[in-house]
């Protein structure tokens, strides 16, 4: 099925082309976009393909522990054919796309950005301009003057593919591009969400109601009536579909379609793993998420008072840090190529703090924790740069010394070590004497107490 949509008014045919139109009076400003879901000339809804990232891990900021994020190419018609991507809404050459409030297309690009940035800013996407190489993605021809090209009538302002269901993929398009930055983004955005599975809504404040709404400022967060239902939903929350569909951005910056244009925002970085306060083993993992509008150019871990230190270019920002001991702060710093960066820091405490042994902890646990530290010891004491941080399997490029930097020096006996021993060993041996004297008068009392009966 494919969405149109038209100015003013029209009516949907069952699986009909959804088209956005443009009206022709003040009133029918609002293009109508209630005809704008047709169904394609190829259906390949069966060869969609389960979605995974087509971003870069460096573009994404992706780690372990968050989803990478959905991909919208914005393709700007400049007289090429139509992609070759199923599902998709027309066959032919769009006309190349015009822009009539901006001096140059960046310009334009950029003003439309603007309002697709705001409305999409909650969720697990990202938009790009170059087309991505691989892995499923979203994609929006963004041209103008009109859909006759793809057999629409002279009104329509949009056209997508439609199944009910989010497709993972598949081409829309945008016929009515380049007239303001508002309606322009408008079309792109409810083309774009009718891939995702949306239907038109009622609500005048919401980028889904079937026409370009002055009044609309995204993806109205309120359950509101379906406007010529084909699904057999008869309400909509259009914000919480798609925060459904493309899940919510895990947070940082956003990486921009026009790369380092300027670089006027410093990256965002976040310790995921460990807590900060934990209580950690002396090896454990460090996971950071860190991303930039443009692209981070590295990511730098310091471990103090031990004095490790490693970095990646690229992530996931993932390391093992090894043989930790005490307390002691883990500090990220996130670069990007401008020379901006953004620091944070965590405490953790390891085996070895304050004495290797906790408040709550047992004698036969302080022991077993004072035989591993004096094992520690005398490994650091035989390899004295065993101790590190690995990076995928490399060493940190600063590893601790054998003097005890750790948090927990345990050293050898010497000469008063060994007196203290031997009194102490002279006093267990006088305070097992005198527990041994003590039962001697109960022994005897007993006799006695029975001669008196």
């Amino acid at each position: 099925m494919l969405h149109r949509h038209r100015l003013g008014r029209a009516v949907f045919g069952v699986f009909g082309a959804a088209l956005f139109t443009l009206g022709t009076t003040a009133a029918a400003h609002a293009a109508d976009m209630g005809d704008d879901l047709v169904q394609p000339p190829t259906s390949a809804v069966g060869d969609v393909q389960p979605r995974t990232s087509a971003a870069t891990a460096a573009d994404a900021g992706v780690t372990a522990n968050v989803s990478a994020p959905s991909v919208v190419y914005l393709d700007y018609a400049d007289g090429s054919p139509s992609p070759s991507i199923n599902p998709n809404a027309c066959q032919g050459t769009p006309p190349k796309f015009a822009c009539q409030f901006a001096s140059n297309l960046k310009d334009c690009q950029k003003q439309i950005q603007a309002y697709l940035d705001k409305w999409y800013a909650d969720f697990n996407v990202v938009f790009t301009l170059t087309k991505p190489t691989s892995g499923p993605f979203y994609t929006e021809v963004v041209s103008s003057g009109g859909g006759a090209w793809c057999q629409a009538s002279a009104n329509t302002a949009g056209i997508a593919p439609f199944y009910c269901k989010d497709l993972n993929g598949g081409v829309a398009y945008t016929f009515m591009g380049g007239q303001n930055a508002k309606d322009t983004a408008i079309i792109i955005a409810q083309e774009q969400a009718h891939l995702v599975g949306l239907e038109h809504t009622k609500s005048t404040h919401d980028v889904m109601d079937p026409t370009i709404c002055p009044n609309c400022d995204g993806f109205e967060n309120t359950t509101n009536q379906i406007d010529g239902d084909r699904c057999g939903w008869s309400t909509q929350n259009s914000y919480q579909r798609m925060l459904s569909a493309l899940g919510p951005w895990p947070g940082g910056v956003k990486p921009t379609p026009f790369g380092c244009d300027p670089d006027s925002v410093a990256p965002y970085v976040s310790i995921l793993s460990p807590a900060n306060n934990a209580r950690v083993s002396g090896t454990f993992d460090v996971t950071v998420r860190a991303t930039d509008d443009c692209a981070v150019k590295t990511v730098s871990v310091k471990v103090s008072p031990m004095g490790l230190q490693t970095s990646s270019t690229s992530p996931p920002y993932h390391w093992t840090l090894t043989q930790i001991r005490g307390q002691q702060t883990i500090t990220v710093t996130a670069s990007d190529a401008s020379g901006k960066s953004t620091t944070t820091s965590i405490v953790v405490n390891a085996p070895g703090s304050d004495g290797g042994v906790d408040a709550g902890t047992t004698s036969s646990d302080a022991g077993s924790s004072d035989a591993k530290a004096s094992a520690d010891a005398k490994t650091d004491a035989q390899s004295p740069d065993t101790a590190g941080a690995r990076d995928g399997g490399t060493d940190a490029t600063s590893a601790v010394s054998g003097s005890g930097s750790g948090g927990c020096d345990v050293s050898g006996g010497g000469a008063g070590t060994g007196l203290l021993s031997v009194l102490a060993l002279l006093a267990s041996i006088l305070l097992a004497t005198l527990r041994r004297g003590g039962p001697a008068p109960a022994r005897a009392r007993a006799p006695r107490a029975s001669r008196r009966r």
